[in-house]
């Protein structure tokens, strides 16, 4: 029998049954193992495909992840920092607010007392630029603009307290009531009936009609002085010098400081008069003028 090499032959041998023989092509083994092994690789590399995968989503998912959490984070940075603009912006309007108040004080005491300032009022919103810095620079600018506002008003003040201290000096305020029996200037004299210089004005009124200093000052006079009778006589220490004449009683001492308003002598006629009035004279710079350039 003629030997066939291109099959491989198999043969079964059982315990107890008949040997079976199998045929089968040389190569059905070479080619199952090809396949087996592509299989095998095409496996491998699948596999290996998956699982790079599976890593790079679970990377992607990370990176979702952290970048989910840092919006969030973000956005609550963002809310932060909007309420803190909020209440900034209100601190600052309210701030206004009350330099716009002062603007307004300061603008009535100007008109009182003629004192200046540097400046007035200001726009904090605009000063501070609100938004254009991170909160803690904008506080920052807040708080210096506030204690130049601060340092201004301080100055201010100081100002106005000098001012209104000089204003206490001005012998502005009518010393007593009564009615005026005569003027400043040329006159006819009540017991001469010849013209004469007057260098004050005559109020007359009741005896013991109360009379007020007509500025702070220090009395530098008070007695009894030839026609004039009983009198005082305060400087100011302006420029200015007040003289009150004909009294019935003194009520001031020679070196005592007098407020405006305060009550130093009593009216009556004392040394050349023709009956209960007050002889008042101003001098600035020791010349006398009519008290009415000065009284209000």
């Amino acid at each position: 029998m003629e030997k066939d090499d291109s099959k491989i032959c198999i043969l079964i041998v059982p315990y107890t049954k008949k040997v079976k023989k199998l045929l089968i092509p040389k190569w059905l083994p070479k080619l199952s193992v090809a396949i087996l092994s592509i299989l095998l690789i095409s496996a491998s590399i699948y596999i290996g495909k998956v699982h790079s995968l599976k890593i790079e989503s679970q990377e992607y998912i990370a990176r979702a992840d952290s970048l989910e959490k840092e919006g969030k984070l973000k956005d609550e940075k963002l809310s932060q920092l909007e309420s803190q603009n909020q209440v900034l912006q209100a601190k600052s309007d309210e701030v206004e607010n009350k330099l716009n108040e002062i603007d307004s004080l300061q603008q009535e005491v100007e008109k009182l007392t003629g004192a200046k300032t540097p400046s007035r009022g200001g726009n904090i919103s605009r000063d501070m630029k609100i938004g254009s810095t991170c909160p803690e620079e904008e506080m920052e600018i807040a708080c210096e603009i506030l204690d130049n506002k601060k340092l201004e008003m301080e100055n201010y003040v100081a100002d106005v307290e000098k001012r209104l201290d000089y204003l206490e000096t001005i012998p502005d305020l009518m010393p007593t009531s009564g009615r005026l029996t005569s003027k400043f200037g040329n006159r006819v004299d009540p017991f001469t009936r010849g013209i004469r210089s007057h260098s004050g004005i005559d109020l007359a009124n009741s005896h013991g009609t109360s009379i007020k200093a007509a500025g702070k000052g220090r009395v530098i006079f008070s007695g009894f002085k030839n026609s004039l009778g009983n009198l005082v006589i305060i400087d100011h220490y302006n420029r200015y010098k007040t003289v009150y004449a004909h009294n019935s009683e003194l009520l001031v001492k020679v070196g005592e400081w007098v407020e405006k308003g305060d009550i130093i002598t009593k009216m009556g006629s004392t040394g050349r008069s023709t009956g209960p009035h007050l002889h008042f004279e101003i001098h600035k710079n020791n010349i006398p003028i009519d008290p009415y350039d000065v009284l209000k």
